[in-house]
Order: structure tokens, then sequence, then C-alpha cells
């Protein structure tokens, strides 16, 4: 894959996270191999696990999706020679979701690293603040 082609990709996926989308992006750019950190560092591997735990958030526990905007966007060749590029997003995040019985409001930054192979992401790790449950 060439950086042309990531920048294309990447264009699409951006697109797609902001529309309400990120369950096209995941079928259409991630490994079926997929391993996925979360913040708080939960680690989901493959992309049916990947699939399910979208499916929870997005269908149990959010409350309201206000905004997702992407605020910068770098590429790097990867030293790893287990990749082919390495894309730091920065995103800003709004919205509202509900653990238990709790409603908790977010807005943040959140950070996300995907390493990518093979035309595919095959990692990718979020960083954003980790709400605690009281």
């Amino acid at each position: 894959m060439t950086l042309e082609e990531l920048q294309i990709k990447l264009a699409d996926i951006n697109h797609l996270v902001v529309t309400f989308q990120t369950s096209v992006a995941l079928e259409k750019y991630y490994s079926e191999d997929i391993v996925m950190i979360e913040g708080d560092g939960t680690v989901t591997t493959g992309k049916e696990a990947c699939r399910k735990g979208r499916e929870v958030f997005f269908n149990e526990m959010l409350v309201e999706f206000r905004e997702s905007r992407l605020i910068s966007q770098d590429i790097a060749f990867s030293a790893d020679k287990d990749y082919e590029f390495v894309v730091i997003s920065n995103w800003y995040n709004d919205f509202t979701i509900k653990i238990d019985d709790q409603i908790i409001d977010t807005k943040s930054n959140q950070i996300s690293i995907g390493y990518w192979k093979g035309g595919v992401v095959v990692r990718e790790s979020y960083n954003y603040p980790v709400t605690s449950i009281v």
C-alpha cells in the first residue's frame, strides 16, 4: 500500500466516524485478527469480538452522540517490520453514556494509534480519560 492509498482510506474512515458509521469502518478497514486496546487497558482480539463490543456500546451504553471531530492526524512509516504505517489521530468526542444506573456526559480528546499492514488496521489503541463509576 502506498502513502497515497493510505490517505484515501483514512479520509473515508474519518468521514465514517464523524457520520456515526464506525461499524462500516470496522468492516472495511480492519483486519480479521485486529487487536484493539481501550483506554482502561482492555484488549479485544478479532473483528467478531470488536463488532460485539461496538454493538454493546452503541446499543446499550450510548444515550446521546453529539459530536466526533478530528483535530489532527499524522502518518509515519513504521520502524517495526510488523507494520507498514503508524497513524496517530487526535479526536474530540462529545457524548452521553449510561453505565449501570449512572449517566455520564463525556467531552474529551482521544488519541488513537493505528498500526497498518496489508492495507488494513491490524492493531489500534485508544487513549482517553477513563471514567470511574462511584
